[in-house]
């Protein structure tokens, strides 16, 4: 389907900040199942355990509200590489979510397979030995280029979060992925050893400062991203991107 600007179809994108209200988080382990309250349970950090329950209650008023469908009464089910994929009615309608520290980030999509990921930039992290080891030679050249260290890390975090979108959407392992050069947006050129990747558009999308995120979905054709901040309760704040 094909909208008045000639897009052919959206995806939506979630920001998820942290929320520290014991009344959210009771409401938000109120609509998890027992799977994810068990996961919830096994974490030893308060914080770790906090975020999760935020992260994946989140993603069941998100995908509640799209679908018209209870939070509670939606069921995942695990893929080959361990992607959770909705199932029962609600097959079909594409979800993937993503959280580094205090952020998470949720996509939706009901046409195409989707992938979203968020990265905190870590100016500690030793940027360039990191893309020596991981991404290809163009890649690594463009963060070497960069003038310091904070700008090593932010193009690496930015690249990462490219890269993992994309494997994520496939649904294959991150080591498919990292190889694959991303160094601009748009549609995916593949590599040598992942061709599937071509099959596949790559968006940055809006992140908090200190943050890169992108989202990909299969398919070379365009989209509209859907930006918008949650949080529980309360209305959503939303606009949209390229």
């Amino acid at each position: 389907m094909t909208g008045s600007d000639g897009v052919a179809d959206a995806v939506q994108v979630w920001l998820v900040p942290d929320q520290r209200s014991e009344a959210t988080l009771t409401d938000l382990l109120a609509v998890l199942d027992a799977e994810e309250r068990r996961r919830a349970d096994a974490y030893r950090s308060a914080d770790d355990r906090r975020r999760f329950i935020v992260a994946h209650g989140a993603v069941r008023h998100i995908v509640s509200r799209c679908l018209g469908a209870p939070a509670e009464e939606l069921r995942w089910q695990r893929g080959p590489h361990g992607k959770p994929e909705l199932t029962g009615r609600w097959t079909g309608t594409q979800v993937n979510l993503s959280h580094s520290d205090e952020v998470s980030m949720v996509a939706v999509s009901t046409t195409r397979r989707v992938g979203v990921d968020v990265q905190r930039v870590l100016p500690r992290v030793d940027a360039t030995a990191m893309a020596n080891r991981y991404f290809p030679p163009e890649e690594i050249r463009l963060i070497r280029a960069a003038p310091d260290a904070e700008s090593r890390a932010d193009r690496f975090a930015r690249l990462w979060a490219r890269k993992e979108a994309l494997v994520k959407a496939h649904g294959g392992r991150l080591t498919q992925g990292l190889r694959i050069p991303v160094h601009t947006p748009g549609r995916v050129p593949g590599g040598p050893d992942a061709a599937w990747s071509r099959g596949y558009r790559i968006t940055d999308v809006p992140a908090p400062r200190g943050y890169r995120a992108a989202v990909a979905l299969a398919g070379p054709g365009g989209y509209r991203v859907v930006w918008r901040r949650w949080t529980w309760p309360g209305p959503a704040a939303g606009g949209r991107t390229g």
